[in-house]
């Protein structure tokens, strides 16, 4: 069981990078419960798949503009737990008007049945530098 739990992490994140919206929405359940640094702007804990769509499409909105299709590739590093995976990647960002980039890793931990993530968690190793890229301010 555990290599299809990895092989529908790999789906998620294939669909994460292509920006394919039906794509991620495929890989989880109904009752998916996603948690995500509440200080980000796709933030909090979303609910079912109608609160799923809303948490990417809002990260979508948040950093397309800041994601080339090569900054998009998280080089995800998957991890079998059993019924979780974990995912240790890379959140990169460019300011083309200033010249200013992130790469920040992050981890995150999906729990999957029945070959759908039923919960997702992402922690990020410095949500302050995060939010700093995202509103512009250079960072100390």
């Amino acid at each position: 069981m555990s290599d299809k739990n990895i092989e529908t992490a790999r789906r998620l994140f294939k669909a994460v990078e292509e920006r394919d919206v039906a794509g991620v929405l495929a890989t989880y359940a109904p009752e998916i419960v996603i948690r995500d640094a509440a200080s980000l702007p796709y933030g909090g804990t979303h609910h079912g798949l109608e609160g799923a769509k809303q948490h990417i499409e809002v990260a979508a909105q948040t950093w397309n503009h800041l994601q080339s299709e090569a900054a998009r590739k998280m080089n995800g590093v998957f991890l079998n737990a059993g019924e979780y995976v974990v995912v240790l990647w890379r959140l990169k960002g460019l300011e083309v008007s200033s010249g200013r980039t992130l790469d920040s890793p992050v981890v995150s931990v999906y729990k999957i049945r029945d070959e759908k993530i039923i919960e997702s968690q992402m922690f990020y190793s410095d949500t302050a530098t995060i939010v700093q890229f995202l509103n512009g301010e250079t960072q100390a």
